[in-house]
């Protein structure tokens, strides 16, 4: 079947997946089922699609989808668990008592804190030993996002949850996070097409980030916006504070990036139709992928796959298909993780 047809078509509204009650575990973590499906994965560039973001978002920076090209579909075959939201400060110390572990960021030189006061933007970001994920540098509740976790900070976490329930806990593929964070969307975000939606749909940078942080939004070029509009969230926002998707699931877009299992390979897609000729490519189906070779780049670092964007973005880099990597022993402010379950 074409490519564009099943966009057409809308494909990723997917064999009935219902919004049911939300699952909790034994620490409260609320789960959302997920079924089976299939959708189109990246940033789908046919007929001017490009130029049409670029058009729509006159505010930001021009954006660059290579890592995000080209769109391919995907098949999802289990069903899997997800949480409703990232895992905030509170569930993560109860992992921290139960085991008394001590995160990277402590054991070493703590994590990339974000420093306002600081004239250059570029060196308001930077690590100091006093930034971990109990002092992020800013307020936080038990009901904020853990931040300043490494990604196997956060594989630390699923084991304490998957040895304390029996039950396998994981950090999401990036295509099954993906899969979730369109909720049968074929648009640029899970609401549509409109960035100016982001801002009741997610904690983005704006012009509360602005009003506390001078020129930051300017360098985002979300400058439509005037002190005090936006989200009304400079930093981090507790979970579930803005609207859901329409699986249920908060937070997909924005507020912190989100780990995932995949190793980083920036072709990972164009992988796909390796040998495959152009007029072949709409047959092809990629069936549960999860990235896992090691390439030259591996040579220097285990770079992870992060997804979804966080405080410090623009609308416009939070988009469902956006994708970008860090080194696995990488903590910083405006990274977090969310997990899924299996059964």
């Amino acid at each position: 079947m074409n490519v564009r047809l099943l966009t057409w078509l809308g494909i990723c509204f997917l064999m009935g997946n219902a919004i049911g009650e939300p699952q909790r575990n034994s620490i409260g973590m609320p789960f959302i089922r997920i079924e089976p499906g299939e959708y189109v994965r990246g940033f789908q560039h046919e007929n001017g699609r490009e130029r049409q973001f670029d058009r729509s978002h006159p505010y930001s920076n021009r954006q660059n989808m290579r890592h995000e090209k080209p769109a391919h579909r995907v098949a999802i075959t289990q069903a899997f668990d997800i949480g409703q939201t990232e895992v905030t400060v509170g569930q993560f110390r109860r992992f921290v008592e139960a085991t008394q572990y001590i995160t990277e960021a402590e054991q070493h030189k703590g994590a990339m804190g974000y420093f306002p006061e600081e004239k250059d933007y570029v060196d308001r970001f930077h690590s100091d030993a006093s930034i971990n994920w109990k002092t992020p540098g800013f307020p936080q509740s038990e009901e904020h996002p853990v931040v300043c976790v490494t990604w196997r900070d956060a594989l630390a976490f699923c084991k304490w949850l998957t040895d304390q329930e029996g039950v396998a806990y994981q950090l999401p593929t990036e295509a099954e996070w993906e899969y979730a964070c369109r909720a049968g969307s074929s648009t640029w975000y899970s609401w549509g097409l409109d960035p100016d939606l982001a801002y009741t749909h997610a904690n983005v940078a704006d012009g509360t980030l602005g009003s506390v942080s001078p020129n930051t939004t300017r360098y985002q070029r979300a400058v439509r916006l005037e002190t005090g509009e936006g989200d009304g969230i400079a930093f981090t926002a507790p979970v579930a504070q803005f609207k859901a998707n329409a699986w249920g699931l908060h937070d997909m877009h924005g507020n912190v990036w989100e780990w995932c299992r995949d190793r980083w390979a920036g072709d990972v897609y164009e992988q796909v139709f390796d040998g495959i000729a152009r007029p072949d490519r709409d047959q092809v189906l990629v069936k549960d992928p999860c990235f896992e070779d090691k390439t030259d780049q591996h040579a220097y670092g285990d770079w992870r796959v992060m997804r979804g964007g966080g405080w410090t973005c623009a609308p416009a880099a939070v988009r469902s298909s956006i994708r970008t990597f860090a080194e696995a022993g990488d903590a910083t402010v405006y990274t977090g993780f969310r997990v899924v379950r299996q059964r």
